[in-house]
């Protein structure tokens, strides 16, 4: 299944906003929830102490005003029994009881009336400041209760009343101690007075509005006595719907929803000494701002949601962006990558048609000199120079063809290096021979300028250092000018690393050089300068591609520095394990290499190939038995007498049974030889991969075709020497064992 990834941009817009949308629902919701929560929370609270402060309020009023009258009441008893002395002092001084002697205490007493009454309640004399307030006084003093107190001189009576206008009469009565009867003193307080000087209870709820704090109700018997709301003063609580469902429903901690009037509110209801506290507020008071919050986080929540978009609109413009400038790149890469196939393609029909004409030249070589050979087949001395022209195409060949495998491995990473024991001074001078030998035919001097070397003796992959010399020095000659110079310096460079040196070489010429444009491309296959000039500079564009994976591979560097007409110098540093173990083999002294008394098991299935290989050891004074494939020679191993061969001589590409399968056949016979006879490989698989296969299978040894006399002599008789050292030394230790067990 292939995902989409890139989207619509309606599409995710239309998302987005849907998304958003529904959590903007849930956010309204939730704000709404909470806001509505809270401002009932603070709606009780709100009420709750309002209820309590006037409960607060409604006891100090109490306690005013009870203490307020109690203090005027005291006054007028005091101001009374002053009066009933002041009469009694008067009478024993001889005095007589009279209108001037009551006007003259109203003064200094700060009295309205005094009344002087028998014991018949009658008034025996009086004075007042205002004559209509007396006749009260009279009658409420003639009551049978205030008429008890004439037999009890420390008794005394008093009393407030109130009048309808407002106003009130405060009375205060004793016992006369003058004659049985009572004296009476009255202070009257106007209406003004009282609204102005005295605690009300509508006093209380003075600042209290309606529109913020809501409706508050104070009832005493049944009756509104006090409330914020004037229109309701004086009312039946009986009568009023929002007290009644307060009343049933509502305590002092919580407040209830109730209707008045059909519009919906929250009340609450207090219970105090004397009187019934109820406060309400419609819910629009309570809830007004709540849409305005609500529309706040509506406001936020947008904002937020907007400047998330024109985030997400600017990290998409972004990644368009980026993905453009990928798309770009990417197109960029594939036009260079098309450019650089389209330049393979043209390398390689380039390469295909040099190496067309690098191969048909040898070749024509080869069978031109062939003919002349048969033209002049009584000249020893033409047979002579025939050969060793065919000889020389024949190397050319060679040369091409390992050269494109070389590459077409290294390529695919199937090249394996060895760690092989070798001496870098032999390598250098078979390099320089052949090198010598180009460069005198032009005239071009090899200079050594520095040759500082320590160790010699190393273990690495030869095969391939000497290829990496060898094309470094060849093109050094092939792109000379007549009569130069190549310098040549091959220096030990100190290394950090313990059992292992890094050697360094540096090639100078005086040739031809190269051009900036070349320099950037000599490390590409089949790149050459001057692909046209095939007359005068041969060869297949691979060399120097091959030096630098080799070198690479190896873990070293190479570098080039270049200039038209001067010339080029290479510098190559190679990274080499120090042989310890050659001073052991140096002692050891070489042997006359023969093969003379030899029997050889020869195979191979190619006639001309084995007529070769027969032609070399018969000459050498080796015996061959010949086998076709690996079977027959599986055969005659097998039907053979133990020792009656020497070494065998083994292809691999073979029919009915390969050399591979035929060694591991040999090496698995229950034969006393069998373990031991020397296997020596002849292939034309040079790779190293190749020898380690060959190694798996059993062989001893490995020699590529085509077959180099000496190379196929020295290593039969290496081989075989080593094999009876072993065989020897295997023997001493059997004898020795078995003198020991005697």
């Amino acid at each position: 299944m292939v995902l989409n990834i890139k989207r619509n941009p309606k599409e995710m817009k239309k998302r987005f906003w849907m998304f958003g949308a529904l959590i903007g629902v849930c956010v309204v919701i939730v704000s709404g929830l909470y806001f509505f929560h809270k401002e009932k929370t603070d709606a009780e609270a709100r009420l709750i102490e309002i209820v309590n402060y006037v409960k607060v309020q409604c006891s100090t009023y109490t306690h005013y005003n009870e203490a307020t009258e109690s203090k005027s009441l005291l006054r007028t008893i005091e101001s009374a029994r002053q009066m009933s002395t002041n009469i009694d002092i008067e009478i024993e001084n001889g005095g007589q009881l009279s209108q001037e002697l009551l006007k003259e205490n109203l003064q200094t007493l700060w009295v309205d009336g005094i009344l002087v009454l028998n014991a018949d309640g009658r008034v025996v004399c009086e004075y007042s400041a205002n004559e209509k307030y007396t006749e009260k006084a009279v009658r409420y003093l003639q009551k049978d209760v205030i008429m008890d107190f004439i037999e009890y001189e420390e008794r005394s009576y008093s009393e407030r009343i109130n009048l309808d206008d407002g106003s009130c009469i405060d009375l205060a009565a004793c016992a006369r101690k003058d004659a049985p009867g009572v004296v009476a003193i009255y202070y009257y307080t106007p209406s003004e007075y009282m609204r102005n000087y005295t605690l009300t209870m509508q006093s209380l709820l003075n600042g209290y509005s309606t529109e913020k704090d809501g409706t508050i109700v104070v009832a005493d018997s049944g009756m509104i006595i006090a409330s914020n709301d004037e229109n309701l003063l004086g009312q039946s609580t009986a009568e009023n719907e929002v007290v009644q469902t307060m009343k049933q429903h509502t305590d002092s901690h919580h407040i209830f929803h109730l209707k008045n009037e059909g519009t919906g509110c929250y009340g609450i209801m207090l219970k105090q000494r004397d009187y019934y506290i109820y406060a309400y507020i419609p819910d629009k008071k309570i809830f007004q701002n709540l849409p305005l919050n609500i529309i706040f986080v509506t406001f936020l929540y947008l904002l937020l949601l907007s400047v998330s978009w024109v985030r997400i609109q600017k990290a998409s413009a972004e990644r368009e962006k980026q993905e453009i400038e990928k798309e770009e790149k990417y197109k960029e890469e594939l036009l260079k990558a098309a450019k650089r196939a389209e330049a393979a393609n043209r390398a390689k029909t380039e390469f295909l048609q040099r190496m067309s004409h690098d191969i048909r030249t040898p070749l024509n070589g080869i069978c031109g000199m062939l003919d002349v050979a048969d033209h002049y087949a009584e000249s020893l001395d033409k047979q002579t120079e025939c050969r060793e022209k065919i000889k020389e195409a024949s190397h050319l060949l060679l040369e091409l063809v390992n050269e494109v495998l070389d590459m077409s491995k290294l390529e695919s990473g199937e090249v394996i290096l060895e760690e092989s024991p070798f001496d870098l001074y032999n390598i250098s001078e078979e390099v320089l021979t052949v090198i010598e030998l180009l460069a005198d035919e032009r005239n071009i001097k090899l200079i050594w300028e520095k040759q500082e070397i320590t160790h010699w003796n190393l273990l690495g992959s030869p095969a391939h250092v000497k290829r990496i010399l060898m094309n470094i020095l060849s093109n050094a000659v092939k792109y000379n000018k007549d009569n130069g110079s190549i310098y040549i310096q091959c220096r030990e460079v100190p290394y950090n690393q313990e059992g292992m040196t890094m050697m360094e070489f540096i090639c100078r010429d005086t040739g031809m050089g190269m051009s900036k444009k070349f320099q950037k491309i000599i490390f590409e296959p089949f790149a050459q300068e001057n692909a046209g000039s095939r007359s005068k500079y041969n060869g297949t564009g691979l060399g120097m591609p091959i030096t630098k994976n080799l070198v690479e591979k190896m873990g070293g560097t190479i570098r080039f520095e270049s200039e038209e007409g001067v010339g080029t110098t290479f510098v190559i540093r190679i990274p080499f394990k120090i042989d310890v173990e050659i001073d052991r083999m140096e002692k050891e002294e070489r042997p006359v290499i023969s093969l003379h008394g030899l029997h050889i098991l020869l195979v191979e299935d190619n006639e001309l190939n084995m007529e070769i290989a027969e032609f070399i050891v018969t000459n050498e004074g080796a015996v061959v038995t010949k086998a076709k494939n690996g079977k027959e020679a599986v055969d005659y191993f097998e039907n053979s007498s133990v020792g009656t061969y020497d070494a065998i001589l083994m292809d691999v590409m073979m029919p009915v049974m390969d050399g591979l399968t035929a060694s591991e056949t040999i090496r698995k016979m229950g034969r006393a030889d069998a373990k031991t006879i020397p296997i020596i490989a002849m292939t034309a698989n040079a790779f190293t991969d190749d020898k380690m296969k060959a190694k798996e299978a059993g062989m001893d040894a490995h020699i590529a075709k085509p077959l180099n006399r000496e190379v196929l002599v020295e290593t039969v008789f290496k081989v075989i020497t080593k094999k009876s050292r072993g065989n020897k030394a295997e023997n001493e230790m059997h004898v020795r064992s078995d003198e020991n067990e005697i």
